[in-house]
Order: C-alpha cells, then sequence, then structure tokens
C-alpha cells in the first residue's frame, strides 16, 4: 500500500519488492539518479532485502526502463502512419524519437553511459526482448505477407538500439534516419523473398 503526495516520492507502510520498483521508477522518471543505498533509504529496508528483491542495480535499471517507455511505444504505434512494412518503420521511428525526447532516459544515457549501454544492449535483457516483440507482432500485424525470423527481430532491435544510444551517451545526434534505411533494407528483403517462395531461376 503506498500513498504519493503531488509534490513527493511515494510512500509505504509495508515495502514490498514491487513497491521497490515503484519507487525506483518514481526516481528515474523524475530525473534522479538510481542508486542503491538511497532506494533502500527511501524504502527503510536494508540494502540486503533490496538485493534480494530486484538483484542487481543493472537488473534493476533494466526493469525501470521498461516500465517507462512501454506508453511510448503504444504512442507510436497509435500515430504511425502508411500501411505494411512502411507503417512498421514509421512506428519504429516516433518509437525512437520518442526515446530519446524522454529526458529521464537521455539524462540516464548521458550521466552513466558505460551503464545505459550495458543494460540497453544486453541481449539478454528485458529492454531488448521486449523491443523485439514489439517488432515482430508491428510486423504480424502490418505487413503479414512480410516472414521474418524471430532472431532477426532480435539482432534488428539491439542494431537500432546501440546505433541510438551510442551517440545519445557520447553527447552526440542519433541519425535516426539511417537506422530506419537499415531496418527497411532487412524487411523489404524478407517482403521480397516471401512474395516469390518458389519461382523458378529464368531459362535461357
Amino acid at each position: 500500500m503506498s500513498s504519493q503526495p503531488d509534490d513527493g516520492p511515494p510512500s509505504f507502510r509495508k515495502p514490498t519488492a514491487s513497491d521497490a520498483r515503484t519507487m525506483a521508477t518514481w526516481l528515474f522518471r523524475h530525473g534522479e539518479r538510481v542508486d542503491m543505498h538511497t532506494l533502500a533509504t527511501h524504502l527503510d529496508i536494508g540494502r540486503s532485502t533490496l538485493y534480494r528483491w530486484v538483484g542487481d542495480r543493472e537488473k534493476l535499471m533494466d526493469q525501470v526502463i521498461l516500465a517507462s517507455i512501454g506508453d511510448i511505444w503504444d504512442e507510436a504505434r497509435r500515430g504511425a502512419d502508411g500501411a505494411g512494412v512502411d507503417r512498421v518503420l514509421d512506428a519504429t521511428r516516433r518509437f525512437m524519437q520518442g526515446c530519446i525526447d524522454f529526458e529521464p532516459l537521455a539524462t540516464f544515457a548521458r550521466r552513466e553511459p558505460n551503464l545505459a549501454l550495458r543494460v540497453l544492449l544486453d541481449p539478454d535483457g528485458l529492454v531488448t526482448g521486449a523491443l523485439a516483440r514489439n517488432l515482430s507482432r508491428e510486423v504480424a500485424v502490418a505487413a503479414p505477407g512480410v516472414a521474418v525470423p524471430e532472431r532477426t527481430f532480435e539482432v534488428l532491435a539491439l542494431a537500432a538500439t546501440a546505433l541510438l544510444w551510442a551517440h545519445v551517451a557520447a553527447s552526440r545526434d542519433p541519425d535516426i534516419d539511417a537506422t530506419i534505411d537499415i531496418m527497411r533494407t532487412v524487411l523489404t528483403a524478407h517482403a521480397r523473398v516471401t512474395e516469390s517462395p518458389g519461382a523458378e531461376p529464368d531459362q535461357p
């Protein structure tokens, strides 16, 4: 059970593991560094309890970021234009731009670039898995004729994330258009293969 005054963080009578993630997400969204000592102090628990609940800081940030970007993807999907692969890529472009514009995430990437890149580029991480699944589902809905192996979605998610956040972490402007062009090349290649799976070779 928690209460949250308008001008302060949530408070908990008997904090749980779920409350720890809620508190960490609140700190993150308010531009605060999610530090395990600070978090344990806010919850009035020992750090050993906190680690037992949420794992190490890297695992916690994976959970916090995932909880923070779901709405960005949903909004990107709703606003996407076009049809087929074009719609998938427009949703992806909007999502990438939305993540850059989400100041807590951009601040985290600039303030702690090493940790941010470890979290965002973990092939077994929650964020990477969610992005790959989102791409897969969007292709299935918007471009059902495009047959893409699930492993390809995982690679696309990692590549897009790397191209985006490596630049942000280095305080450079990312080239979203170049990233989308790479994804377009991969997806349209699969579309061509799908359209003519049994095509006969030209006869001399």
